[in-house]
């Protein structure tokens, strides 16, 4: 079960938090986010790293059709993991990845070189909502990625879609100056994430104008505005907010 489970190739056939949504993948190709935290035996952290990116070229050797990407927190508790993550892809295509892995020896080669310095590991697939999100490709380099997680209250699900696509449909309109991206976790306690990216530690300045008087101001109603962050914020039983690092030396794509 080891040997399956620290492949990196997993499929997992999961719903929504506590089956809050339910999806058809027919409906929204490729998607769909793959994703592994894994946090380091205690004091073997250069000794992962440097056997991960060991790992790393034995994928490129065996051209690995995904561009996976490593990220590590730096700002938030827990700060002792790694997140690999790839996207986007879809589930009917996980079975031919895993055939491919498979093929390729990358579950073996993993547990000879990597899975001696692993103390646990965690796998999600994220569900991508284009619709709602903002994030055209504008040719900056971001380094730095806000996620804030938004546990959902049961029986909260069409209020959280109707004030995600309220809020996202003014920033666009109002032209609110910043990227954002939403998202389902699909696995463990589930929920939704919205997603913020930075170039840099300045460019998290918070600006002149809130996004809250932003919204008032293009509304011209101050408690239209008030009842739209009183809706939105009363779906949630809590939130997690987390800014993680892209590590480009761990990074395929970035390091070959």
């Amino acid at each position: 079960m080891k040997e399956y489970i620290t492949s990196l190739t997993l499929a997992v056939s999961l719903l929504f938090s506590s089956a809050l949504f339910a999806f058809d993948d027919h409906e929204k190709p490729k998607s769909l986010a793959d994703m592994w935290v894994m946090v380091p035996n205690a004091g073997q952290q250069a000794q992962f790293e440097k056997a991960f990116k060991e790992h790393l070229k034995y994928r490129l050797s065996k051209k690995d059709s995904r561009e996976w990407h490593v990220f590590v927190p730096t700002v938030g508790v827990d700060m002792n993991r790694y997140a690999v993550r790839f996207c986007c892809t879809s589930f009917k295509d996980v079975e031919a990845y895993n055939k491919w892995a498979k093929d390729n020896d990358i579950g073996k080669h993993w547990n000879e070189t990597v899975a001696q310095y692993v103390a646990s590991y965690e796998h999600f697939f994220g569900r991508m909502d284009f619709e709602n999100s903002h994030w055209p490709d504008d040719g900056k380099k971001y380094r730095y990625f806000a996620v804030t997680e938004y546990q959902v209250k049961m029986g909260k699900s069409e209020s959280v879609e109707a004030g995600k696509k309220t809020l996202s449909d003014n920033a666009k309109a109002m032209k609110w100056p910043y990227l954002w991206s939403w998202s389902w976790t699909i696995g463990g306690e589930g929920g939704l994430n919205l997603v913020i990216p930075y170039e840099n530690f300045e460019g998290m300045t918070p600006p002149d104008k809130s996004f809250g008087e932003a919204l008032s101001a293009h509304l011209k109603d101050d408690a239209k505005t008030a009842e739209i962050f009183s809706n939105w914020s009363d779906n949630f039983s809590s939130t997690n907010y987390t800014i993680w690092s892209l590590r480009d030396d761990m990074s395929m794509g970035q390091s070959e």
